[in-house]
């Protein structure tokens, strides 16, 4: 019995030190500079959160590949908005690193729905998303 015992104690202190390796994010590149995201824009562009008001709204999920990387960047979504609500036109205006968050960034926001616009259909808008430290958010 007491062999059984420290036989399961033994499993179990590996299967702890498993759990407890290369768990958290750890930055391994620089975070580039936040982009100036009224610069890509004309002034008749809607740009983020200055004229929509989110119905569905999910954050995309951090890639796994950059997150076991320590990789972190942003990307600039274009988007149009129709006079339901409904996203459409969805495109990557600039990703930083080039290729690595733009995917998930652009079927995240494909999903997007706003409340209808006041004004009818918006063009160009504009919204920057923020990978860093493993974690994704909005920019202005």
């Amino acid at each position: 019995m007491l062999k059984h015992g420290l036989t399961l104690l033994a499993l179990s202190s590996l299967g702890l030190a498993a759990c407890a390796t290369d768990q958290y994010f750890t930055p391994k590149s620089e975070y580039p500079p936040d982009p100036w995201v009224k610069g890509y824009s004309n002034p008749d562009d809607c740009l983020g959160g200055e004229q929509l008001a989110a119905r569905q709204f999910e954050l995309p999920d951090y890639p796994r590949s950059a997150y076991n990387s320590g990789r972190q960047g942003w990307v600039i979504i274009r988007l149009d908005v129709d006079e339901t609500g409904e996203t459409v036109n969805v495109g990557i205006e600039r990703a930083v690193p080039s290729k690595l968050f733009g995917g998930t960034a652009k079927k995240a926001v494909q999903n997007w729905s706003f409340e209808p616009p006041k004004d009818g259909p918006m063009q160009n808008c504009r919204v920057l998303l923020r990978f860093k430290l493993g974690g994704v958010s909005l920019g202005s």
